[in-house]
């Protein structure tokens, strides 16, 4: 009796629900792609403070493109809005606005031309560890349909954030909200 555990269909791992792995399939870009039709629709404050859209000029084009990411954590006073990049640090938008700064923010009935900045790992971490608190349903949920592991701990939570990026969005000039 040859073979190994590992090719019994039972002992593989599950595919990660709507088969996200690290690189978006099209069903979830499909899913995720839902809150952009609402803020080009001028619908985008039915999404709160939950998501933002950003615009962003193409590196090598300049071209615009729009991308629609969820917000972990929001600033009322300053208007401040953290996301991060859910496939990595390659993916097209964070190599965008590496070289070219974002263009405009939208979240909820706002619109602005941000400033932006890449946050440390130390300041990822509080993000992340706020997220945790504040919104538990919301992590457990972005955890199973991204098939990441479960972030509760703090060293997933350290390792999920030294392979993606945080970035801070806040108007450039405030006075102009």
């Amino acid at each position: 009796m040859g073979g190994s555990a590992a090719s019994h269909p039972a002992a593989r791992s599950a595919k990660p629900f709507l088969g996200l792995r690290r690189q978006p399939g099209r069903l979830a870009l499909a899913v995720f792609r839902i809150p952009l039709p609402l803020y080009r629709r001028g619908w985008g404050w039915l999404l709160g403070h939950t998501f933002l859209r950003l615009v962003h000029a193409g590196r090598k084009t300049g071209k615009l493109y729009s991308a629609v990411a969820m917000v972990l954590r929001y600033d009322p006073d300053t208007h401040e809005a953290v996301i991060f990049s859910a496939w990595g640090q390659d993916a097209d938008w964070i190599r965008n606005i590496r070289a070219r700064p974002a263009l405009q923010v939208q979240i909820g009935r706002e619109s602005f031309t941000p400033q932006q900045r890449f946050l440390s790992e130390d300041e990822s971490l509080a993000v992340v560890a706020g997220f945790r608190l504040r919104h538990p349903w919301r992590l457990r949920l972005a955890t199973w349909i991204m098939g990441w592991e479960d972030l509760r701990s703090d060293t997933a939570a350290k390792d999920f954030i030294s392979a993606r990026r945080f970035i801070a969005f806040r108007p450039a000039d405030p006075s102009r909200l």
